[in-house]
């Protein structure tokens, strides 16, 4: 069976439903996992006037950042066990005196880590997404796969690349997996990434539906997710910054 990866885009949805799969998720999250820290998960609706963002991270050095604009979608990833990690020290040249070019200087050159974004992954990236995979944060994260849509492009599309010949190639089919719009994938792996809070009780399908489908969230529906959760008003702040309509 086919995994959603940069390999088969087809199996990614459109940036609206895209959109909406990051807000659920994210509701989800701040439900099971009232601490922002120790979240897979995280939306922020008003990253800026014109953008919002959704971030994935997983505590281990792997990290995914969406971007969705007025001039379209991009996702950046970043798995750090893949080979086209691309950090490494480079050194920095300074400038040097007439002397120290005449006579040789006794400096040691300066490192910097650097990472070499791979040929291929960001080459044919649209410009009005330069500030997104140049600046920060991604420039400080990495980059091991690029995908983008602009406002008029009716598919999702990637650079050509020459992918490592190992089954984790850039990553992307591990990041991008919550991402397939179905709640039993979120149910099944949040059953396992916090298997404590699970461990005596079932996310139960029919709850992730609910959230899925956009659902008001109420204090009956987060008590039925989470019958420890008794911050209801640091949850309707985190749902507000998400975007998520609810009625705590």
């Amino acid at each position: 069976m086919k995994e959603l990866s940069t390999e088969n885009l087809n199996l990614l949805p459109d940036a609206s439903k895209l959109k909406n799969i990051c807000k659920s998720i994210s509701a989800l999250e701040a439900i099971i996992c009232p601490e922002w820290e120790y979240r897979y998960y995280s939306y922020q609706k008003d990253w800026s006037e014109t953008e919002e963002f959704c971030e994935m991270r997983n505590g281990q050095g792997d990290q995914m950042l969406i971007v969705f604009s007025e001039n379209g979608t991009c996702i950046n990833g970043f798995a750090h066990e893949s080979e086209m990690n691309g950090w490494k020290n480079v050194a920095i040249e300074e400038k040097k005196s007439f002397f120290e070019k005449i006579l040789g200087s006794n400096k040691e050159n300066k490192m910097e880590l650097t990472q070499v974004i791979r040929t291929g992954v960001v080459d044919e990236l649209p410009e009005v997404f330069n500030e997104f995979i140049f600046g920060e944060p991604v420039k400080s994260i990495g980059t091991t796969f690029c995908i983008w849509q602009n406002k008029t492009d009716m598919d999702w599309k990637t650079g050509k690349i020459n992918l490592p010949k190992d089954e984790y190639k850039d990553g992307s089919s591990h990041l991008l997996n919550l991402l397939d719009g179905k709640p039993l994938t979120y149910k099944n792996w949040a059953e396992e990434y916090y298997e404590e809070e699970f461990e005596d009780r079932e996310l139960k399908l029919e709850l992730v539906e609910k959230i899925f489908n956009g659902i008001e969230i109420t204090k009956d529906l987060v008590k039925e997710i989470n019958p420890e959760l008794t911050n209801f008003d640091k949850l309707k702040s985190d749902l507000d910054e998400i975007g998520y309509e609810n009625q705590l």
